[in-house]
């Protein structure tokens, strides 16, 4: 079987949530338009948002937001924020202990794209994504930087993806 014969058999849309991570846009001192335009990226794609929220860089916080999203019946969570190597940037270090299985190649492909597109600045987003395994269900979890230069990037790999990931999460 080949690979796009394999993925004719994953789901073909999902229920999302977006979680931005941010400091300044979770008191209003600047707008999140990442997270506006993964929205609209997912919503044009014809998936259903069931989550949208915009948490400050704290880690209790960034976990509240991804179970809120898991209790909302969220398949896919999109992370934009906090991947950076800033002493505030705790987003994978708070979600990373969450995942059953990690999806390093998601990080990998991010980062050679970003290479493309900015250079070798690509090194320093720690960009990543895993399945979460909770209650009988799979949630696939995408985290990316902030920028809105990533969420265009990322959103890309992930409207290709989520589904054949969401298949092999699910098994």
């Amino acid at each position: 079987m080949g690979v796009e014969e394999h993925k004719r058999e994953a789901p073909r849309t999902f229920r999302f949530a977006v979680v931005t991570v941010s400091d300044t846009a979770s008191r209003g001192e600047k707008e999140d338009r990442s997270g506006k335009f993964l929205l609209e990226e997912l919503e044009k794609a014809g998936h259903e948002r069931v989550l949208y929220r915009i948490v400050p860089d704290e880690k209790m916080e960034i976990i509240g937001a991804i179970v809120e999203a898991f209790r909302a019946g969220a398949d896919v969570v999109v992370t934009s924020g906090g991947t950076g190597i800033a002493s505030r940037d705790v987003t994978v270090e708070s979600l990373r202990p969450l995942f059953d299985k990690e999806l390093t190649g998601f990080g990998e492909v991010f980062r050679l794209l970003s290479y493309e597109e900015i250079g070798t600045s690509a090194i320093m987003t720690r960009a990543t994504a895993g399945i979460i395994r909770s209650s009988g269900r799979a949630m696939a979890l995408f985290c990316l930087p902030g920028s809105l230069g990533a969420a265009r990037t990322g959103v890309k790999i992930i409207l290709k993806e989520a589904g054949h990931v969401l298949k092999h999460g699910r098994e």
